[in-house]
């Protein structure tokens, strides 16, 4: 059931994003120059995980676009900023030929929003607002459900997505925020809150989980339940970070608003502790509706282990489950 919760949740990461975790950090004795102005103390070249690497494309002091590649060095992505003056105010993304732009709009300096577009058309907003010491502490978002519909039927291989007869998640509405609290210049904890109401079926249910332990009694009956089931998911997510004193070279960057971005130094430890409370409501021809409810705790402690070069910069961060991302910088 857990796989479920997070494919649900993964719409909202999925669009607000257009693309992987990526922003610099200065040095300590540097200033940071302001929200949307990515002056970072050492340039990124290249970020590579197991995956996909990316190539960072500088046009003097500016990010002028990133490229990523699968492990086979087949082009799978293009990130474009553009910018007024120093300040980024919109990325565009193209993967697999769907583009996806992002734009921000600024106050008094200040992130306000960030909209997010496909094909001209607004999917998802995101409200900014600060703490009285100016920080990032809460982000609202609106997600457009038929938009993220028509996304996750364009999708394959997504969790919830993609089976033979083009059955897909169904959105109905989501009510998602993220709340930062801070210690210093690092986010100390995040809070995460969503209500999410969507339809799936039972084909794609049983891609991810095993419909004994999710039905019970009724898995026997799984066969003959068609089309989209009511999905509801109560999530209440709380995650605590503990960080090193280096120097973490994707603080500042716009292209997520999470704590890796947010803080100054790189975390070593995340603390994820929260419980989901999902309610998949059964519908079966003749027999009728068979709710089944289960409450899910998150618990999660994960380890990241860094090297660093000389001027204390990462250039390998593993976690405990072996998964290993490398940066290179610029000369």
């Amino acid at each position: 059931m857990k796989k479920i919760l997070l494919a649900v949740c993964a719409i909202a990461v999925v669009t607000l994003t257009g693309c992987k975790k990526d922003e610099n950090d200065t040095p300590s004795g540097e200033q940071q120059q302001g929200e949307g102005i990515y002056n970072p103390g050492a340039r990124i070249a290249t970020l590579a995980t197991g995956d996909e690497t990316q190539t960072w494309v500088w046009a003097g002091a500016k990010l002028d676009r990133i490229e990523s590649a699968d492990h086979d060095g087949n082009a799978t992505g293009v990130q474009q900023f553009s910018y007024t003056g120093d300040r980024i105010v919109s990325s565009t993304q193209t993967v697999e030929g769907v583009t996806t732009e992002m734009r921000v709009n600024y106050s008094a300096g200040s992130i306000a929003s960030i909209g997010v577009y496909t094909g001209g058309i607004q999917s998802l907003t995101a409200t900014v607002l600060h703490n009285a010491a100016g920080k990032i502490n809460r982000i609202d978002i609106d997600v457009d459900a038929s938009y993220v519909n028509t996304l996750l039927g364009m999708l394959t291989g997504f969790g919830m997505g993609g089976s033979k007869q083009g059955d897909k998640l169904s959105l109905q509405s989501a009510d998602i925020s993220t709340t930062f609290e801070w210690q210093g210049d690092n986010v100390s904890r995040m809070i995460v809150s969503a209500d999410i109401d969507a339809g799936v079926t039972m084909e794609d249910i049983a891609q991810v989980v095993n419909l004994d332990d999710l039905l019970g009694d009724y898995a026997s009956l799984a066969s003959l339940i068609t089309g989209e089931q009511p999905l509801t998911v109560t999530l209440r997510d709380t995650v605590d970070f503990t960080y090193d004193d280096r120097h973490n070279p994707l603080q500042g960057f716009i292209g997520m608003l999470d704590p890796q971005v947010l803080s100054a130094n790189n975390y070593t430890l995340t603390d994820n502790h929260g419980v989901a409370d999902i309610t998949l409501t059964i519908s079966v021809p003749i027999l009728g509706n068979y709710p089944v409810s289960r409450s899910v705790p998150i618990v999660r402690v994960t380890d990241f282990i860094y090297t660093y070069n000389a001027a204390g910069f990462p250039l390998t961060v593993s976690d405990d489950e072996g998964n290993q991302t490398t940066y290179t910088y610029q000369e």
